[in-house]
């Protein structure tokens, strides 16, 4: 028996180790089933499939009858293996619920999964899914990606066709009509997504478990428990359940862009546009193999490697264990070479997700007030409590993994020492961003109204932007000039990236911009970024985090 046939299942994480005189019993509840081909089986636990697994694993996991050491097993089962990633590999087994003991639980109707994800669901989904793959009229597989084809490099041609529009709707403010349409498509399109996925899978002869709605990675979705797609034999079948999704979001965005191209200029078009570029991201995103989305399932049906994600985080957490810890070497989860450098880059690829949502958040929201101020602030002590905590988790197990308990701290302490250091020395070029409004040759910085007035420093440079949602637009520069504190009405979109014809806001005037440089004709209203200085890095990510929502000019923010 090789290493591989312990490693095609689905983990939940470490407990406690194991001995080798531990007698494991197989839980009650697990049940075994050969997949179509007959040439693995799929391990359910309550009905709900946990496992796809060689003939060999089922022999061994069918003997722990609970008066059989381990090291019996062992003997008999794997004896080419070390006996430490034995008992690994079936502690594993064990926290995925197919031994007694384990932790794993059938998902209910209020699901938490680390670290970002809340799920409320209903167990009525086969139910639901079952009438409606009966109401579909079936076609064949050649017309279906024929048509799917089409669609697509329509849509691809208008796209190019609009390019210079696309770029404007990301770098001007969006009609406020505009956004309200496209929230709702969009929530129309997301519904249709999970849809497809559990269409497909009902298709192929699979059964969806559950399905609701979520809260993920602070985002709120619907979702489509695809789990039994495991019982599916063909690969290709288990890479179509998972990209149905996506490409029901590329199928609107293909819709969306050619509909523009006959729509006279409008803010419908803008819409189309916008909803276009939405849904364009969102299958980006989605195609993301390092966060569990539908990329890494599609990823990880084409190679058959289920838990692919976690074995690799583990292979690559194991090496930077090693290297700077000097943990002992233990055997690969992930028979693969870039197991090491996909696991390192499936830890980051949420933080970097997570931080990017944050950021745009805070941007966009930047010069909202102090409501929008608070929410941000609630925002950021989610993400750093929940990163923190991962954080220790992460360090908790490599103090237990056996290391040095001297050189534990000695390295711990350096690298939190060196990133100190670093935040202490490393210089950030600071900015506050105001709003600006244009009236001929006079432009007045502005910031919302409601809060006292804080100095501008005289003579500072100011790069005068377009207000965007996703990017910005140089439009000119200058100086500024203070003015005394003088109360206002600005359209909506020199403080927010949203257009609002005839709606306006309270405001401060700040001070006044001496142009010096004009890039084309200066927009009514757009983004003020006044340079104050340079900061330090922590100094920089305080008033970022901090001082931008809480303190009297709500649009500050720091730029490196």
């Amino acid at each position: 028996m090789t290493l591989s046939l312990f490693t095609r299942h689905r983990g939940t994480g470490p407990s406690s180790p194991l001995t080798a005189d531990a007698c494991p019993r197989l839980a009650s509840g697990v049940t075994f089933e050969r997949t179509a081909d007959h040439t693995v089986w799929i391990a359910s636990v309550h009905g709900v499939p946990s496992s796809r697994l060689s003939p060999a694993v089922v022999e061994l996991l069918r003997a722990m009858d609970g008066a059989t050491a381990l090291h019996v097993l062992h003997d008999r089962f794997a004896p080419a293996e070390p006996p430490d990633g034995f008992l690994q590999l079936v502690g594993r087994f064990r926290d995925s619920g197919l031994l007694e003991g384990g932790t794993r639980r059938t998902p209910g109707r209020l699901v938490y999964r680390p670290p970002f994800t809340v799920q409320i669901a209903t167990r009525r989904a086969p139910a639901i899914f079952g009438r409606l793959e009966r109401l579909i009229v079936p076609v064949s597989r050649r017309v279906l990606w024929g048509s799917v084809a089409v669609v697509l490099g329509t849509g691809a041609l208008a796209a190019v066709l609009q390019a210079t529009e696309v770029r404007r709707i990301l770098s001007q403010p969006v009609p406020l009509t505009g956004i309200v349409i496209v929230i709702a498509a969009l929530a129309v399109t997301t519904l249709l997504h999970e849809g497809a996925h559990g269409l497909a899978l009902t298709r192929f002869g699979g059964t969806p478990r559950r399905a609701g709605v979520m809260l993920f990675y602070l985002t709120p979705a619907f979702f489509v428990d695809v789990t039994d797609g495991w019982r599916l034999s063909e690969r290709r079948h288990r890479v179509t359940v998972a990209l149905a999704g996506p490409i029901v979001h590329a199928l609107v965005a293909s819709v969306a862009l050619v509909t523009a191209l006959v729509v006279p200029n409008s803010d419908l078009r803008d819409a189309l546009l916008l909803l276009a570029v939405s849904c364009i991201a969102i299958v980006a995103v989605n195609l993301i193999p390092f966060v569990r989305f539908d990329g890494y399932i599609a990823m990880m049906s084409a190679l058959d490697e289920p838990n692919l994600r976690a074995r690799a985080i583990r292979d690559g957490t194991g090496f930077v264990t090693r290297v700077l810890y000097g943990g002992p070497r233990a055997p690969k989860s992930l028979d693969r070479w870039w197991s090491g450098p996909f696991g390192l880059a499936s830890l980051l690829g949420p933080v970097v997700l997570v931080s990017w949502a944050v950021l745009r958040t805070a941007h966009a929201l930047a010069g909202g007030g102090p409501v929008l101020g608070a929410a941000v602030i609630a925002l950021e002590a989610v993400v750093v409590l929940v990163g923190g905590g991962m954080l220790v988790r992460a360090l908790w197990r490599v103090f237990r993994s056996g290391v040095s308990r001297p050189r534990f701290f000695v390295v711990t302490s350096a690298l939190l020492g060196a990133v100190a250091v670093a935040g202490a020395v490393v210089p950030v070029p600071a900015t506050v961003t105001y709003g600006f409004v244009s009236d001929g040759d006079r432009v007045l910085v502005v910031q919302a109204a409601g809060r006292p007035d804080a100095p501008v420093p005289d003579g500072a440079r100011v790069a005068l932007l377009t207000r965007g949602l996703l990017e910005s637009e140089d439009v000119g520069g200058g100086t500024v000039r203070r003015h005394r504190a003088e109360t206002t009405s600005v359209p909506l979109d020199a403080l927010l990236p949203v257009r609002a014809d005839a709606v306006s806001v309270p405001a401060q005037i700040v001070a006044v911009v001496d142009v010096s440089a004009r890039h084309g004709r200066l927009p009514a209203t757009g983004e003020a970024r006044v340079e104050t200085g340079t900061h330090n890095l922590w100094q920089a990510l305080w008033r970022l985090a901090v001082e931008s929502p809480l303190s009297p000019v709500p649009g500050t923010n720091e730029k490196g």
